[in-house]
């Protein structure tokens, strides 16, 4: 193989790994930016906008150990997801070995949803009713869809 040939595919190499890799932060960051496209729930620290400094203080160290522990978790759901990722463009396509990259990523999600869901409400037992009621309200203004958002942003039309 003559030199020249060489260098062409090793920038060939180079850039498909980057672009492979940009793709696959743009989706991961699509799953974390924005409301209805994510299939994981949102961090934790979401709680923490509408509190008082001494609740926050109160719940910090806790929330650095969810973090910890779901850490993992997380990992390996983006992980089973590159894998799913990885088959589905693959030629030819194997059905089976898809299915089965599908059913680690669906085991990895539940599980990651499973214990997310256990310290949202380990959380939320630590907070007032008041404070329950603020963090709800953030979670059902980013829950709303666009078309909710632009009626409720609407001016009730006034009849004669």
């Amino acid at each position: 193989m003559s030199i020249n040939r060489r260098r062409a595919l090793n920038i060939v190499l180079v850039i498909s790994l980057g672009a492979n890799l940009l793709v696959f932060g743009g989706i991961a960051a699509r799953y974390f930016d924005t409301p209805n496209g994510r299939p994981i729930p949102p961090n934790l620290s979401w709680v923490f906008r509408e509190l008082d400094e001494a609740t926050q203080a109160r719940l910090k160290p806790m929330l650095e150990e969810y973090s910890d522990e779901i850490r993992p978790m997380r990992y390996a759901l983006f992980q089973a997801q590159g894998a799913v990722n990885e088959l589905l463009t693959k030629d030819p396509i194997n059905k089976e070995e898809i299915g089965q990259a599908f059913d680690a990523l669906r085991a990895a999600g539940i599980q990651y949803q499973d214990r997310s869901h256990e310290q949202t409400l380990e959380i939320f037992a630590q907070l007032s009713p008041e404070q329950r009621v603020s963090a709800m309200r953030y979670i059902q203004e980013r829950s709303r869809s666009p078309r909710e958002s632009r009626e409720q942003n609407r001016e009730p039309q006034q009849t004669h």
